[in-house]
């Protein structure tokens, strides 16, 4: 296990067509991304321009994270991305992707494909907490960055301890058979990195552009946007109201287990929770049936409405709804879910924590300004039956 730091002034600066670019880290240490020999590396850039062009990586797969800014990502002629501050994407290093927008400063992940890997944001607290690490990360090369994004994080594995500040990266990399917790505290908010590597024969071979990829043809093992795979605009139509019928509000409560069944990975369940957050869908249906009742203001009577307002539903629901979704939601749809029972490691993890998540407590605490999730598991506290009650 080796933990390293990399100070802001041991960051390296370069430039691309956009903008700069500052070097975090890189591993193999020693590897150079002008020669491709690397494995995986993070870097940070801005960008000076409203559109400009990323550098295409055949052999990597990339997860890009916006710290400050908003753009729309353009992956050739598959699909868009809008990105605000700190929502990320993660697409193939071999499509020409296009940024249109303000891009003021973020934050990149390059892995060779065959690996997999994950980004997260974690706020941190004054106790020491672990990083969670994907289940088969002890049998396999592996690698986790910390890199402090506001305050100061206490990074702590084995016996080694660091401090970093904002801007600075930190990055434990364990070999084959070797794990340890790692623990962070502090105050502001970091970003954690995951990099499953494979055995460290696996590795080599991942570092080696001939070789990466060579027994993963199809990118199966690649992160956690190498999903299910492409789709018709019409499939993407049908899959649109499936989506609606089953994860409306009502639905959802009647049928808990159905987020269960199909793996969404971060960038339509991003998407999705902006839909359902907002009631969309419900709130153009509630416009358009209200619009075919105005006659009724200038004498129609009500009853002669009824058959408009009917048909606006049906339209509603078998054209308006599956459109939005189209316009709302990442395409091509196939390409951002998958059965649960197809997910890679870097999925299972990301699963395991939205099926762990629990909006309604995250209400509560906004509103009461409380981050201590044990006052409201206290039976003594008065919002205890309120969270039971979910």
């Amino acid at each position: 296990m080796q933990l390293r730091v990399i100070k802001k002034e041991q960051q390296l600066e370069s430039s691309w067509s956009g903008g700069k670019t500052w070097e975090l880290a890189i591993f193999p240490e020693g590897a150079k991304y002008l020669d491709r020999d690397f494995i995986w590396r993070l870097s940070t850039a801005n960008s000076e321009r409203e559109e400009s062009s990323f550098t295409k990586l055949p052999d990597y797969d990339r997860i890009l994270m916006v710290l400050e800014g908003d753009v729309v990502l353009a992956h050739g002629e598959e699909r868009t991305a809008h990105l605000q501050t700190l929502e990320q994407d993660t697409f193939d290093g071999a499509v020409k992707t296009k940024c249109y927008g303000r891009l003021i400063r973020d934050y990149n992940l390059i892995y060779a494909k065959g690996c997999q890997a994950r980004m997260d944001v974690k706020k941190l607290r004054q106790t020491a907490s672990p990083i969670e690490m994907s289940a088969d990360a002890a049998e396999v090369t592996s690698s986790y960055g910390i890199f402090c994004l506001e305050g100061y994080c206490v990074v702590s594995c084995g016996d080694s301890s660091e401090m970093i500040r904002p801007q600075e990266q930190a990055v434990i990399d364990f070999p084959h058979g070797v794990t340890g917790d790692i623990l962070v505290m502090g105050e502001g908010k970091v970003i954690l990195t995951e990099v499953i590597m494979g055995k460290a024969e696996d590795a080599e071979d991942a570092a080696d552009p001939a070789k990466a990829g060579a027994d993963d043809p199809a990118g199966a093992g690649d992160g956690p946007e190498t999903t299910g795979g492409d789709s018709t605009a019409f499939e993407d139509y049908l899959t649109g109201l499936k989506l609606y019928f089953s994860r409306n509000r009502w639905a959802m409560m009647m049928r808990r287990e159905g987020k269960a069944r199909t793996y969404y990975d971060r960038a339509m369940s991003q998407a999705l929770r902006k839909v359902e957050r907002w009631y969309i869908p419900e709130a153009i249906w509630l416009i358009g049936v209200l619009a075919c009742f105005v006659p009724v203001y200038f004498g129609v009577e009500p009853t002669s409405c009824i058959l408009p307002a009917v048909i606006f539903t049906i339209v509603h629901l078998l054209v308006i709804v599956p459109v939005v979704y189209m316009i709302m939601l990442p395409r091509p749809f196939g390409a951002h879910m998958k059965s649960v029972g197809e997910m890679n490691a870097a999925e299972r993890a990301f699963h395991q924590e939205e099926i762990k998540e629990d909006p309604h407590l995250e209400r509560l605490m906004r509103k009461y300004k409380s981050d201590d999730e044990n006052y409201f598991a206290d039976e003594s506290s008065p919002l205890y039956k309120l969270v039971k009650k979910k």
